[in-house]
């Protein structure tokens, strides 16, 4: 496992993305948006805003929220409970805010039964905390000819930086051989869990770790996760969409879960998670 504090980025790699951001930015669909980021990003290079981003700081119908100007665990942990989530493939790094949010209640979670079949006879085994910087960069790695990712160096750094402080963590999920096959990682924001990205390697191994994350949570006193983007497996589990304020309500609003700050440690088999109904919820 290779610290981010370490990690770099070649220039033919560098070009790469950059090249792949501004094909990205010109799409048809990504031109309104596109058309505010770039004036207020300059804008605001040159007269920056708060550190902390707030409903003041948005910009333009789709939640920008200006660049990142202080990269510190403390701010970017506030701004992210404000609402916002940090993303940039290229540039400086952005906030974000979109209009509407996806969430997952974890007393809402549906687990269908073909799928607890799946838990029970995968083979698979669970851990947290145990490979966060392999699942970040399994996360940002190259899934097809084109590839585009927000999880390049300068975010992989940021994540590393939050993850040594204790607040963002990993579930990783691994074959009989113990080969590292799925995993999903994300950012704790008071009652709110922030699933930042996922990937996997093998069927049904992202499935299985985002249906742990959401079992050990929910023991641990969590109201939800955020998945920014509702997903059809999401969606299909009893996940929804809600608005920007509703979603803001919900990290202010709710009571902060029992987990604290520091290395989280697994609980629950995937034997156990398929037999996990939402009366068990916390």
């Amino acid at each position: 496992m290779t610290d981010f504090r370490a990690d770099s980025e070649g220039w033919a790699e560098w070009g790469i993305r950059q090249m792949m951001a501004v094909l990205y930015a010109v799409r048809p669909r990504r031109l309104r948006e596109t058309a505010v980021v770039i004036p207020v990003t300059f804008w605001r290079t040159l007269r920056p805003g708060p550190a902390v981003p707030d409903e003041s700081s948005l910009a333009g119908p789709d939640g920008y929220g200006g660049p990142v100007h202080d990269r510190s665990v403390q701010a970017v942990l506030a701004g992210m409970k404000n609402g916002f989530h940090v993303m940039g493939h290229a540039g400086p790094l952005k906030w974000w805010s979109p209009p509407e949010r996806a969430v997952m209640m974890l007393g809402d979670v549906h687990i269908p039964k073909r799928f607890r079949r799946t838990l029970k006879n995968s083979g698979f085994t669970v851990s947290i905390d145990d490979a966060f910087d392999d699942v970040v960069r399994a996360c940002g790695a190259p899934r097809k000819r084109l590839h585009l990712t927000w999880l390049h160096p300068k975010t992989r750094a940021l994540m590393g930086e939050l993850h040594r402080a204790g607040h963002a963590h990993s579930v990783e999920v691994r074959n009989e051989a113990g080969e590292l096959v799925g995993g999903v990682f994300g950012v704790t924001l008071g009652p709110v869990f922030s699933a930042l990205s996922m990937f996997h390697t093998a069927n049904d191994a992202s499935k299985l770790a985002i249906v742990s994350l959401y079992h050990h949570l929910s023991a641990w006193g969590f109201a939800a996760v955020d998945h920014q983007a509702l997903s059809p497996w999401v969606k299909d589990l009893g996940g929804k969409t809600i608005p920007r304020a509703d979603f803001n309500a919900l990290i202010k609003g709710s009571e902060p879960a029992k987990a604290k700050p520091g290395r989280w440690h697994v609980e629950f088999a995937p034997k156990d998670t398929a037999e996990w109904k939402k009366s068990d919820a916390a």
